[in-house]
Protein backbone atom coordinates (compact mmCIF):
# COMPACT_ATOMS: atom_id res chain seq x y z
CA UNK A 1 0.00 0.00 0.00
CA UNK A 2 1.40 3.24 -1.16
CA UNK A 3 1.87 6.14 1.35
CA UNK A 4 -0.74 8.51 0.28
CA UNK A 5 -3.47 5.63 0.44
CA UNK A 6 -2.35 5.22 4.14
CA UNK A 7 -2.40 9.11 4.52
CA UNK A 8 -5.61 9.63 3.29
CA UNK A 9 -7.11 6.17 5.01
CA UNK A 10 -6.10 8.05 8.58
CA UNK A 11 -7.80 11.50 7.09
CA UNK A 12 -10.91 9.80 6.75
CA UNK A 13 -10.45 7.83 10.13
CA UNK A 14 -9.84 11.12 11.60
CA UNK A 15 -12.61 12.97 10.15
CA UNK A 16 -15.14 10.13 10.77
CA UNK A 17 -13.96 10.23 14.53
CA UNK A 18 -14.41 14.15 14.52
CA UNK A 19 -18.46 13.88 14.05
CA UNK A 20 -20.82 13.68 16.69
CA UNK A 21 -22.72 10.19 16.19
CA UNK A 22 -25.84 12.44 15.70
CA UNK A 23 -24.25 13.92 12.65
CA UNK A 24 -23.28 10.35 11.18
CA UNK A 25 -26.54 8.81 11.68
CA UNK A 26 -28.95 11.00 9.96
CA UNK A 27 -32.54 9.54 9.67
CA UNK A 28 -36.18 11.18 9.95
CA UNK A 29 -38.19 10.45 13.15
CA UNK A 30 -41.14 8.08 12.61
CA UNK A 31 -44.54 9.44 13.32
CA UNK A 32 -44.58 7.47 16.82
CA UNK A 33 -41.39 9.09 17.97
CA UNK A 34 -42.55 12.63 16.77
CA UNK A 35 -45.78 12.46 18.75
CA UNK A 36 -44.30 9.96 21.87
CA UNK A 37 -46.44 7.17 20.91
CA UNK A 38 -45.57 3.65 21.51
CA UNK A 39 -43.18 2.04 18.59
CA UNK A 40 -46.44 -0.32 17.46
CA UNK A 41 -49.18 2.76 16.96
CA UNK A 42 -48.96 2.04 13.57
CA UNK A 43 -49.96 -1.08 13.87
CA UNK A 44 -52.97 0.02 15.57
CA UNK A 45 -53.64 3.01 13.24
CA UNK A 46 -52.19 3.34 10.12
CA UNK A 47 -51.39 6.38 8.65
CA UNK A 48 -51.28 8.38 11.44
CA UNK A 49 -50.84 12.38 10.58
CA UNK A 50 -49.54 15.35 13.27
CA UNK A 51 -51.82 18.10 12.87
CA UNK A 52 -53.93 18.60 16.24
CA UNK A 53 -52.50 21.59 17.74
CA UNK A 54 -53.00 22.81 21.77
CA UNK A 55 -53.01 26.53 20.69
CA UNK A 56 -55.13 28.32 22.51
CA UNK A 57 -56.51 25.41 24.54
CA UNK A 58 -56.58 25.37 28.21
CA UNK A 59 -55.49 22.48 30.02
CA UNK A 60 -57.69 18.79 28.93
CA UNK A 61 -57.98 16.11 26.95
CA UNK A 62 -59.04 16.52 23.63
CA UNK A 63 -59.70 13.70 20.82
CA UNK A 64 -58.12 13.79 17.33
CA UNK A 65 -60.44 14.40 14.98
CA UNK A 66 -58.27 14.03 12.15
CA UNK A 67 -57.25 10.62 13.23
CA UNK A 68 -60.67 9.72 13.49
CA UNK A 69 -60.85 9.55 17.59
CA UNK A 70 -58.04 6.90 17.61
CA UNK A 71 -55.81 9.63 19.10
CA UNK A 72 -56.19 11.88 21.71
CA UNK A 73 -53.67 15.01 23.16
CA UNK A 74 -53.05 16.39 26.82
CA UNK A 75 -52.61 20.03 26.23
CA UNK A 76 -50.45 21.72 29.19
CA UNK A 77 -50.78 25.42 28.73
CA UNK A 78 -47.60 27.07 31.42
CA UNK A 79 -46.52 30.35 32.08
CA UNK A 80 -42.55 29.66 32.39
CA UNK A 81 -40.41 31.97 34.79
CA UNK A 82 -39.56 34.43 32.08
CA UNK A 83 -43.46 35.35 31.60
CA UNK A 84 -43.24 33.53 28.43
CA UNK A 85 -46.11 31.06 28.16
CA UNK A 86 -46.08 27.74 26.06
CA UNK A 87 -48.58 25.00 25.67
CA UNK A 88 -47.06 21.32 26.24
CA UNK A 89 -48.73 18.52 24.01
CA UNK A 90 -48.42 15.08 25.00
CA UNK A 91 -50.15 12.10 22.55
CA UNK A 92 -51.82 8.63 23.29
CA UNK A 93 -53.37 6.29 21.06
CA UNK A 94 -56.74 4.26 22.25
CA UNK A 95 -56.37 0.63 22.14
CA UNK A 96 -57.22 -1.54 18.83
CA UNK A 97 -60.93 -1.25 17.88
CA UNK A 98 -61.63 1.59 20.34
CA UNK A 99 -61.43 5.81 20.01
CA UNK A 100 -61.27 8.48 22.58
CA UNK A 101 -64.83 9.51 23.74
CA UNK A 102 -64.84 12.77 24.19
CA UNK A 103 -67.77 12.85 26.93
CA UNK A 104 -66.56 10.49 28.58
CA UNK A 105 -62.78 11.21 28.35
CA UNK A 106 -61.98 7.25 27.80
CA UNK A 107 -61.31 4.96 25.12
CA UNK A 108 -64.27 3.27 24.13
CA UNK A 109 -65.87 0.99 21.68
CA UNK A 110 -67.35 3.62 18.59
CA UNK A 111 -70.71 2.16 19.28
CA UNK A 112 -70.47 3.46 23.03
CA UNK A 113 -69.64 6.57 21.84
CA UNK A 114 -70.31 9.93 21.09
CA UNK A 115 -69.68 10.23 16.74
CA UNK A 116 -66.15 11.38 16.34
CA UNK A 117 -67.20 14.06 14.17
CA UNK A 118 -69.07 15.63 17.03
CA UNK A 119 -66.01 15.65 19.44
CA UNK A 120 -65.11 19.19 19.08
CA UNK A 121 -68.58 20.27 20.26
CA UNK A 122 -67.54 18.64 23.60
CA UNK A 123 -64.07 20.23 23.95
CA UNK A 124 -65.44 22.70 26.25
CA UNK A 125 -66.38 19.56 28.91
CA UNK A 126 -62.12 20.19 29.38
CA UNK A 127 -63.29 23.15 31.50
CA UNK A 128 -64.79 20.89 34.63
CA UNK A 129 -61.15 20.27 35.56
CA UNK A 130 -60.23 21.46 38.77
CA UNK A 131 -63.82 22.62 39.57
CA UNK A 132 -65.24 21.81 43.12
CA UNK A 133 -68.75 21.13 42.76
CA UNK A 134 -70.53 23.37 45.83
CA UNK A 135 -72.36 20.66 48.45
CA UNK A 136 -74.12 23.24 50.18
CA UNK A 137 -77.66 22.03 50.17
CA UNK A 138 -80.70 23.38 48.52
CA UNK A 139 -83.94 24.14 51.07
Amino acid sequence: MNSLAVICGLALFAVVLATPFGERVRRQATIEETLGLPSNATAIRNNIVDTFSCDDKIYGYYADIDNECQLFHVCYPVELADGSKRTFKWSFICPEETIFNQESMTCTFPTDAIPCSEAASFYNLNQNFGVIPSTTAKA
